[in-house]
């Protein structure tokens, strides 16, 4: 008998509500790993567990990863990819990624390689808790092709309003 993916995608449009409907939704939960939420106008990083938040989104001219307009603070992804791997062991049900997207899927960048060894991990059959991957709609095959995720559950809006 093949075990339970302990792997979950949330896969929406961009600007659709996904960080905010995952604010929401852990409210109740025993969850650690990273949001990024916007917070007047800029993208920051939200530690979970700790309940600390870091400047992610830069100024358009500020030394940093350039995706698109957007530039993102280097100090703060390691910051990122710390905390995951850190919380990757302390047995929460939730370790939330948010958001995997063209950095780590395209230039291997970003919160790589940190992305692929969670999942690595959390495929092992041992391990306890679930993790929770944000990946935007028009990634979402790209991804589950990139990291080998034909076994992740993909959710959908609903999860969020029965398991709350």
């Amino acid at each position: 008998m093949k075990a339970k993916s302990k792997i979950f995608i949330l896969s929406q449009p961009v600007q659709s509500g996904k960080t905010t409907r995952l604010q929401k939704w852990l409210q109740n939960k025993d969850a650690a790993g990273i949001l990024t939420p916007n917070v007047n106008g800029k993208r920051v990083l939200n530690d979970i567990a700790e309940k600390k938040y870091y400047e992610l989104e830069l100024n358009e001219n500020a030394d940093g990863i350039k995706v698109g307009k957007f530039v993102f603070s280097n100090v703060t992804l390691d910051i990122a990819k710390s905390i995951l791997r850190k919380q990757k062991n302390v047995g929460h049900d939730w370790l939330i990624v948010d958001e995997v997207g063209k950095l780590e899927i395209e230039r291997n960048e970003g919160l790589e390689p940190v992305i692929t060894e969670l999942i690595s991990y959390f495929k092992m059959e041992d391990v306890n808790g679930s993790l929770l991957l944000v990946i935007r709609d028009y990634l979402l095959e790209t991804a589950i092709t990139y990291y080998d995720l034909q076994d992740a559950i993909v959710l959908d809006r609903a999860f969020f309003k029965e398991s709350n």
